[in-house]
Parts: structure tokens; sequence; C-alpha cells
């Protein structure tokens, strides 16, 4: 049987060797081409060997507070004051309460010298009504005042005004 090899295989082989000969080279640069083991030279920091250069120096707690804030901390930032706190929110007043018909109907006035009556009736229950004076409650309602015009009713805060005839 004979042994055929195909374009892409050759070219495949030809990468691999080529892969393998930069590496070798890659290895021996890197390395710096000494032999394992090979000595270096020491490399040591310059130190003066006088007391001369050491008498020009600051002493050590002069850069106390640099020291106590190195570099890269979050300590070292400028000092931003916090910012002014919101005003607190304006208190919401109540709404007002909706006045709504009380199911009450003035019939009629009666004012004869210092006494004043005013007949009011129901809207619901058949109509039935009452001739009611001035601080007489009807149906939870208290009469504060009569007049020939109307009448001015209160409960629970609220009052409304009971015209026996309507307003132009």
């Amino acid at each position: 049987m004979r042994w055929r090899v195909t374009p892409l295989a050759g070219v495949l082989a030809l990468l691999a060797g080529l892969d393998l000969v930069l590496g070798a080279w890659l290895a021996t640069s890197v390395g710096g081409g000494e032999a394992p083991g090979a000595r270096r030279a020491a490399w040591e920091a310059p130190v003066p060997r006088t007391m001369a250069g050491v008498a020009g120096r600051q002493p050590l707690q002069t850069y106390a507070e640099i020291l106590a804030h190195p570099v890269f901390q979050k300590s070292r930032e400028p000092f931003v004051p916090p910012p002014p706190a919101p005003p607190p929110p304006m208190p919401v007043a109540a709404p007002p309460p909706v006045a709504t018909d009380p199911g009450l109907l003035v019939g009629g006035v009666m004012i004869n010298g210092g006494t004043s009556k005013a007949y009011l009736l129901s809207k619901v229950g058949g109509g039935a009504g009452s001739w009611i004076n001035e601080n007489e409650t009807f149906q939870g309602w208290r009469v504060t005042s009569i007049d020939a015009s109307g009448v001015r009713i209160e409960q629970a805060g609220r009052a409304i005004e009971l015209q026996l005839y309507p307003k132009n």
C-alpha cells in the first residue's frame, strides 16, 4: 500500500515544524541563553557611607500625617460636606367635607315677634315634616337660624343653607 499525502496534510506538517523551531528560538532568547545555575551579579542599594547625608534628612515624625493616611486609601479624599437634608414634607390638610344633600326641604317659615319656626320635611320616608324652633334638632340636624329666606342647619361641624325659594 502506498501512502499518499494530501496538500492540506502537507501544509499542516510544515506549520507544525515551523512552530517547533520558533518555540525553541523563543525559549533560548527569553532565558537569556545562560546555563542553569549561572551566577548573576547582585545589586545592592546605595547606602550612605557617611553621616553627612543622614543629618540633612528630617525626622520620621515630620511625616506622621502622611503615614497615617496611605496614598490610595479612601481617607485621603478631600472632605466633602454631606448634602443638606431635604425639607420636611408639607402637611397635607384634610380636604373639606363634601356637602351632601341632607334630604330635607323647607316647607314654610313663620316669624311672629320673637318666635321663629320653620316647617322642615324629609324627602324620603313619605315626606313627613314638623315645625321646628331655632336650636332644636330634626333628623340629626340642628337648626341654628331661621329667617324669611330659609333655614341654616348644622351637623358634625358642617353647615348647610336650605332656601325656602330658589335663588334667581
